[in-house]
């Protein structure tokens, strides 16, 4: 195996470059989409997306943090990836085929329109860029920026032929092709770079049954808390879209994919970090990661102020001008008050991806967070529907904000029982 120089700080830097580049393509398409297809339409391509999550949930099957670890732990020994490799790459397969049967199962049962079947198809499809983009080994040896990369490249070309080929409503078919088959494509440079850098190698004769079971037994804690984390997160859109319809959808969707650029500032340095954290846990240097995460979370802190204060005074705005161009004054208004429920939840679920991927899992802790996202789940349950009936869309955005303001309470009362870190 080609062992890569790992340094956290010139990796977090450049994946945040190329995470900024990753944000630009997807707003200079939201407007001319929302331009293109209206509310409704916008709503409908939004089922595909969310759909699209869903199948790349399962077929992760949380391997994006326990196999990293596993490779983290192993990233010296050639034939440990390897194995490694092999054996979660044949799991996640298995279970792509499985999501692909069940999904079309369901389109031969559900009464939906001609539309929606094929959107909820391709967005089940397109599950298999978690396979061919294995994301979780890039992670575990510190080099998330060279997945990055091909990402970028794919996601340019995309935006290009969105503008050529998606002219109306009609074109939704090809605008959700475009947009959610192309992860598979940067997929296929991906392969080139672990083959050509020697990270890991399939290798079939490694394959063991046992060693499979294993991982998946490890996986299973991660893959079954974040299961229960579905109801209020990746099964929103499809709740708004079944009680409240299309239209709703196409609100609250705007409102989310302006939000996840908030989200996505977050995650490169806690990506970036995951694996040095996991170093120091296991040589029980708590101080050292004391230090690191209240670096991390000052900066998490600065980034909600920004953001909440700028939708305040120029969000309105922005939304008429850009991003809504396609929506009504009455429609930009709720837009931009869901934006702000979502800046603060964001922030909240900030406190949580620190709590979580760099304290509970990397110390070895996953087995609590079903436990969490149970109680979670049970709260979630008791008060979304008469939040939706009271407020409609606002009321699942409020609802996810409860839901996390509960689950970091928790965490935040383990972790300190537990005396994982320390206050500085």
């Amino acid at each position: 195996m080609f062992i890569m120089s790992y340094n956290p700080k010139k990796e977090t830097i450049y994946l945040y470059l190329v995470q900024i580049s990753n944000m630009v393509v997807p707003l200079l398409v939201i407007p001319y989409l929302t331009s293109v297809f209206g509310v409704e339409y916008y709503g409908k391509l939004s089922y595909a997306q969310v759909v699209s999550l869903i199948a790349l949930f399962f077929v992760d099957f949380g391997f994006n943090y326990s196999a990293a670890k596993e490779i983290g732990s192993n990233r010296e020994s050639a034939a440990a990836v390897n194995k490694i490799y092999t054996n979660v790459q044949c799991i996640k397969t298995a279970i792509y085929f499985l999501v692909i049967s069940v999904v079309f199962s369901l389109t031969l049962f559900l009464k939906q329109s001609e539309i929606d079947n094929d959107l909820l198809l391709i967005g089940a499809l397109s599950a298999i860029s978690s396979i061919v983009s294995p994301v979780w080994l890039f992670q575990g040896i510190g080099k998330l920026s060279l997945v990055a990369i091909p990402n970028l490249i794919v996601r340019l070309l995309s935006l290009v032929f969105i503008f050529t080929f998606v002219h109306d409503r009609s074109d939704i078919i090809m605008a959700a092709i475009i947009q959610l088959c192309s992860p598979f494509f940067a997929g296929l440079f991906v392969i080139v770079i672990v083959w050509r850098n020697n990270i890991a190698k399939f290798d079939r004769t490694l394959f063991s049954y046992s060693f499979s079971k294993t991982l998946v037994s490890e996986s299973f804690h991660n893959f079954s808390a974040s299961f229960l984390t579905l109801g209020f997160t990746y099964f929103n859109p499809l709740l708004i879209k079944y009680f409240l319809g299309d239209f709703a959808l196409g609100l609250y969707s705007l409102a989310d994919k302006l939000v996840t650029i908030l989200r996505q500032l977050y995650t490169p340095i806690v990506q970036a970090n995951f694996s040095q954290v996991c170093a120091l846990y296991k040589k029980d240097m708590i101080l050292e990661v004391s230090i690191k995460l209240r670096k991390i979370f000052l900066f998490f802190v600065a980034l909600s102020l920004i953001a909440f204060v700028s939708n305040f005074f120029v969000g309105q705005y922005v939304l008429s001008v850009f991003f809504a161009r396609g929506y009504g004054l009455e429609e930009i208004i709720q837009v931009n008050h869901l934006i702000s429920i979502m800046i603060f939840t964001q922030f909240i679920i900030s406190i949580s991806l620190i709590l979580v991927n760099l304290i509970i899992v990397p110390s070895g802790n996953s087995h609590y967070l079903k436990r969490v996202y149970a109680l979670a789940f049970v709260l979630y349950l008791a008060i979304v529907y008469f939040m939706v009936k009271l407020i409609g869309v606002y009321g699942v955005a409020l609802t996810i904000t409860i839901i996390e303001s509960f689950i970091i309470i928790l965490f935040s009362l383990f972790v300190f029982k537990q005396k994982l870190v320390r206050l500085i």
